[in-house]
């Protein structure tokens, strides 16, 4: 009886185990991470963007943070913004690059952008670079 309680619970685990890591795949997507650095983009959610976005593009997602300081309504007003996703493909894909069309609306207005896309340490970001 304790030996079958021993590969249930192991078998628990297992499954448990395999489903965080699927889960983990599916976030890990050029569109997953396109749409999770829209969302944070257009409600100025500074903390999702440094995730979703590349380490030399952290610089652009910190000037953004720094202009948006002295402007407290702005901020909060886009902190409220609601973000619905229409579509997001794939357009090109290479193992370490990638570029997304994104349609959405945010606040019920239509909107489409273009993100180009590179893998750091196995993961997607998004790159934004100024010119």
């Amino acid at each position: 009886m304790k030996n079958r309680r021993f590969w249930i619970a192991l078998l628990a685990c297992a499954c448990v185990l395999f489903y965080a890591c699927q889960n983990n795949n599916k976030k890990n997507t050029p569109e997953a991470v396109t749409e999770a650095f829209v969302k944070a983009f257009y409600t100025a959610d500074f903390t999702n963007m440094y995730q979703y976005s590349t380490k030399q593009s952290q610089i652009v997602v910190k000037t953004l943070q720094n202009s948006m300081k002295d402007q407290s309504a702005r901020l909060e007003e886009m902190n409220k913004r609601d973000v619905e996703f229409v579509e997001t493909k794939i357009t090109t894909q290479t193992d370490s690059t990638a570029l997304c069309d994104c349609s959405f609306k945010v606040d019920g207005q239509a909107k489409k952008s273009q993100w180009e896309l590179l893998k750091e340490n196995e993961e997607w970001k998004v790159t934004m670079v100024l010119p």
